[in-house]
């Protein structure tokens, strides 16, 4: 039996829907195109931000109910949740508990009867069980203990993500670190890492795209990033890069979410040097002309415990895609520097660009694409898929 085709899934996630591309929209995506019916649960908000700066438009949304972004596809916006959830079990229950009645309001609505519940929500324990599903998987994509300083709060978190991995059916990861460290807790476990939209990619690039005015004005070569722009992204690197070879151009693709105040008078720092253009949010139509005009693609994430639990970052695909060198300070790093270069210092970063801009033989070119395509999303909900399939039977009984 295809569990994932022609089904009603739920997808309990920690972000919007119409925020920065991330891996449960990309999975809602694919999950749309197998015939199945989802409902993508948006990540919730706390009362005291919509209290410090009031969005209306949130709070219209949720009380409208779940909307039809695509065909069979269903955005719900949850109620604003009470501060704290993240870290305490009462506040955490007391939230999903009330984001339940909605959930499920908008799933009569929609007419979900044995739905298949995907959760990307570290803290959602309470949920499971409560949604009428054969099925759940909590899918972890990051180690959100170790995105907090703090060892309190890592052990908080640690301890409400055990409880949800304890109740799931299922756990999916997105790196083998990550897989080895909940494994002890999981009824049954897997690594899927991420992926690409392959097809967006080949289809938009068979014709040269519109040039664009920020484009034109920029010298060759032009080294990107595309991407959040956030703390972990080292933006010392970026500056260094800049600083050492302004006859250089550095692009850089996504929004600055970063709320530290040390962190963001770096970034405007940057933003003031001559070689350095920031873009802003792009749409994901827009992603691969835009890339296209890169000459190598950067992965310059922050060397620290929380970046190798990164086996291969979502945009590392999305680079290959569109045929471009890559330079890492991350991984992946079992593939040759045709696909990527890995360094560890600033200065091997350098030399590791500089190499990149070497590497240009139409060969190369075809065989990052040819790795893209076979990472593809389509190809990790086959993973999906299969791991599902050879599940215990009372793991997705009827």
């Amino acid at each position: 039996m295809d569990f994932l085709t022609n089904n009603d899934i739920v997808i309990v996630a920690l972000s919007e829907w119409e925020g920065p591309r991330r891996i449960r929209q990309y999975l809602s995506d694919e999950l749309v195109k197998r015939g199945n019916r989802v409902l993508f649960v948006e990540g919730y908000y706390s009362l005291t931000k919509f209290l410090r700066k009031p969005d209306f438009s949130k709070l219209i949304r949720f009380l409208r109910g779940p909307r039809e972004v695509r065909t069979n596809l269903f955005v719900l916006s949850t109620v604003p949740f009470l501060p704290l959830g993240e870290f305490s079990p009462a506040l955490s229950w007391i939230n999903w508990s009330l984001s339940r009645i909605f959930v499920k309001r908008a799933m009569q609505k929609l007419n979900f009867r044995k739905s298949i519940a995907i959760i990307f929500a570290y803290n959602a324990e309470s949920l499971v069980g409560t949604l009428n599903e054969s099925l759940s998987i909590y899918f972890c994509n990051d180690a959100f203990d170790k995105l907090y300083s703090r060892a309190a709060l890592q052990k908080r978190v640690a301890a409400l993500e055990q409880k949800l991995i304890r109740k799931v059916d299922a756990v999916i990861t997105v790196s083998e670190k990550l897989t080895g460290e909940k494994s002890p807790d999981a009824k049954n476990i897997t690594t899927i890492h991420h992926g690409v939209d392959y097809r967006l990619y080949e289809e938009a690039l068979r014709n040269p795209g519109p040039s664009t005015e920020e484009f034109k004005q920029m010298r060759k070569p032009i080294i990107g990033y595309s991407g959040v722009v956030r703390h972990i992204i080292d933006i010392d690197l970026l500056d260094y890069l800049a600083a050492e070879r302004p006859e250089w151009s550095l692009a850089i693709i996504g929004p600055v979410t970063e709320s530290d105040t040390r962190y963001y008078k770096k970034v405007n720092a940057l933003k003031r040097r001559r070689n350095v253009y920031f873009l802003g949010s792009r749409s994901p139509e827009s992603l691969p002309h835009l890339i296209d005009q890169f000459d190598v693609c950067l992965l310059p994430y922050t060397v620290s415990d929380v970046s190798t639990y990164y086996a291969a970052p979502l945009k590392f695909y999305e680079y290959l895609a569109a045929g471009k060198p890559v330079v890492s300070t991350v991984g992946p790093r079992n593939f040759d520097e045709n696909i990527v270069i890995n360094a560890t210092t600033r200065e091997g970063f350098l030399h590791g660009v500089e190499r990149a801009l070497t590497l240009t033989a139409s060969g190369d070119v075809v065989r990052r694409k040819e790795l893209a395509r076979l990472n593809s999303w389509e190809q990790r909900v086959n993973s999906m898929i299969t791991f599902i399939s050879a599940l215990p039977e009372r793991a997705h009984a009827e």
